[in-house]
């Protein structure tokens, strides 16, 4: 398999998080180039989480555990990236997907993934990243077949309970050396052997795994929400009220209702409401606290209900819009400062 897992130096990390931002940026390393993950939302009074995570040449794996299964958006990169769960009972929506302890999902490539758990449930799971000409080069090779899985898009794979039970497995020792001995998945000829192992043990699980068949309305709803965040984007000053969106989208406010929840895991409006909140804190964080008013932002944004506002803005941030604008002085002081020098 040395032909297969690249010249990358090998790297291990493990990691215990009360945090999740902090916890979205260790898991960016898994996917290096990737947008996010990011938690969408406040961050939660009593979060835990657990993440090992280790470069073995070209792929990329990672085994960790939310107490908590926040809501998290990211960027899929130019790879293959595989997730599945690591805990039989417990369960992931990921765009429009349920994944559950029987399946291994493949996200679509270059496109963003939004991941939520069912209320208070914690997520464990594992994900593997396999750029494409190692997993082109891998399939024949391992198996003595060509893939004749397409992985273009998005797939929910059903596997065999003792071919996942591998994977499950080969997970859980990653996560003990990259806690106990790091050294060991840094040093060329371990890192080789576990990433040929990762790789064989998926590869079976794919080969012998069956596809879900694509649903004709799962399709549909992604151009849905893709016209819908176009939208959003292309019209981000203009305070549209839901019948305005849809509207603009094209569709009825109950079908775009459906597609945001599926793709997005929320309403309409509550994600067109979270993008404007995010738009305002953008500006804040780039604005002059000398010549800035937080009230006029918020309008120009659309938020008329200044009181209903603020309680948005700290729910989301965890602080208040004027306590952003503060912040933004203070990092932009030592600059004027160093200019003045």
């Amino acid at each position: 398999m040395a032909d297969m897992t690249g010249a990358i130096a090998p790297r291990a990390h493990f990691g215990t998080f009360s945090d999740p931002e902090a916890m979205a940026t260790a898991l960016n390393g898994i996917g290096p180039g990737a947008a996010g993950p990011h938690p969408r939302g406040r961050k939660l009074p009593s979060f835990h989480g657990m993440l090992a995570r280790a470069t073995l040449g070209a792929i990329n794996a990672g085994a960790g555990k939310f107490s908590r299964g926040i809501p998290q958006s990211a960027g899929i990169p130019n790879a293959h990236i595989f997730m599945f769960a690591t805990e039989p009972d417990l369960s992931r929506h990921i765009s429009g997907h349920v994944l559950g302890g029987s399946h291994i999902f493949h996200c679509r490539p270059n496109d963003r993934a939004v991941t939520r758990s069912p209320a208070e449930q914690p997520w464990a799971f594992g994900i593997l990243m396999v750029p494409f000409d190692v997993l082109a080069t891998a399939a024949p090779q391992v198996t003595g077949l060509a893939s004749g899985m397409p992985l273009n898009d998005d797939r929910m794979i059903r596997v065999p309970e003792t071919a996942l039970a591998r994977l499950v497995s080969l997970m859980s020792d990653l996560s003990r050396l990259a806690r106990a001995t790091p050294w060991m998945l840094e040093a060329p000829e371990p890192a080789r052997a576990l990433a040929g192992t990762l790789l064989e043990a998926l590869l079976a699980c794919l080969t012998q795994g069956l596809a879900s068949p694509d649903r004709a309305a799962h399709g549909r709803h992604r151009q849905i929400v893709a016209r819908f965040e176009t939208v959003l984007r292309e019209r981000p000053e203009d305070t549209l009220s839901v019948p305005d969106l849809c509207a603009a989208v094209g569709v009825a406010e109950r079908t775009l209702n459906l597609a945001c929840q599926e793709f997005l895991g929320q309403s309409a409006f509550q994600y067109a409401r979270e993008r404007r909140l995010d738009q305002v804190r953008h500006r804040l964080l780039a604005s002059d606290p000398a010549t800035t008013q937080v009230t006029g932002i918020a309008m120009q944004y659309g938020f008329w209900e200044l009181g209903r506002f603020a309680r948005a803005y700290r729910l989301r941030f965890g602080e208040r819009p004027s306590d952003t604008l503060r912040r933004a002085a203070a990092s932009a002081a030592p600059a004027i400062h160093a200019g003045i020098a």
